[in-house]
């Protein structure tokens, strides 16, 4: 396909990028500590999100497109003003950096995934810790809302996927078929399967309702690292 544009601006290598979900803008996270908001139609940067103090490895909208949300090695993640580039809420309790961050489909929570083997349910109004999500081993490397908004899906480094019910912070299911560290996981649109990816070269496909592996998709010949 032909490229459309180019978006030039960040200082250091790109973690991430995501087009809003009005398809006029582009998100992306950077190693420069910054996040950049883009025009998709001129492709000019609009406004650069300045705060964090070290890596910003994931950057997100806001279901309705006015929110920005990053994710940060600095052990926090931060809410911002798309129209104004303010950062509105700083959100501070992880122990290790932040692996990713996400907002629930209604954009009233907010997922993020740390180092400190825990992933965690925000307010995006307030910026409270709800709930604390603990039962991983090692680095939680993503986490997911369902796309009814009831469940959480995260992966990590201990080799596992798990979800938890939002409501109690209960772990409902622990996927546990993959022989090295499970970098990210994902819901169908649906909600009934999850898919998740592993530096074990492989892809697997799961029940949400059951613990079952439907399909694993072999034939990568190095680790898999996103599916979506």
């Amino acid at each position: 396909g032909e490229c459309l544009r180019t978006l030039v601006g960040h200082r250091d290598s790109l973690r991430m990028a995501v087009v809003s979900p009005d398809r006029t803008m582009v998100l992306t996270a950077s190693d420069d500590r910054t996040a950049r908001i883009w025009s998709t139609d001129s492709g000019k940067c609009l406004r650069t999100l300045e705060g964090h103090a070290s890596e910003v490895n994931s950057a997100v909208f806001s279901p309705d497109s006015t929110m920005a949300l990053t994710a940060s090695v600095d052990r926090t993640a931060r809410i911002w003003s798309i129209g104004s580039g303010e950062c509105l809420r700083t959100l501070r309790g992880h122990r290790s950096g932040l692996m990713s961050a996400a907002f629930s489909p209604d954009g009233k929570l907010i997922l993020t995934a740390s180092d400190d083997h825990c992933a965690r349910i925000w307010s995006a109004d307030s910026g409270e810790c709800l709930r604390r999500l603990r039962g991983h081993e090692h680095a939680v490397t993503s986490a997911v809302f369902s796309p009814d908004g009831r469940l959480a899906l995260t992966a990590s480094e201990d080799l596992t996927a798990k979800i938890w019910s939002i409501g109690s912070g209960e772990c409902l299911h622990t996927f546990d078929d993959h022989r090295w560290d499970v970098m990210s996981a994902i819901f169908s649109l649906d909600g009934k399967v999850a898919l998740t990816a592993s530096s074990d070269r492989t892809a697997k496909i799961w029940s949400a309702d059951s613990q079952e592996c439907l399909r694993t998709l072999a034939g990568h010949e190095a680790p898999v690292h996103s599916a979506e």
